[in-house]
């Protein structure tokens, strides 16, 4: 949560390789100048899948614009998902998911 864990290598290495029209996921959307808010602030990210994003005035920026896409989910479904197709789960039920 928040900017523990995060994989600043990753982050780096994608900034240096400029690769564009990224899809992230994660919890959330890092701040302004560090982990993935470096890759917003460049305009990296096409997409974003996250289930919260409060603290990134520049993902806030984007959004609004239209220049990014957003995926809000909640926190349980999302690390599920992401569970799932690490084990090649193609669909699963969630209470949220209904109706």
């Amino acid at each position: 949560f928040g900017l523990c864990g995060i994989p600043e290598n990753l982050i780096g290495g994608l900034l240096e390789t400029k690769a564009k029209n990224l899809t992230l996921v994660s919890n959330n959307a890092g701040v302004d100048d560090f982990g993935l808010g470096l890759l917003l602030r460049t305009r990296q990210v096409k997409r974003m899948i996250s289930s919260y994003v409060g603290e990134n005035a520049e993902f806030e920026r984007q959004y609004l614009t239209g220049e990014l896409e957003v995926e809000l989910t909640p926190q349980g479904t999302l690390a599920e998902r992401i569970r799932a197709g690490g084990a090649g789960v193609p669909a699963f039920f969630t209470p949220t998911a209904y109706g």
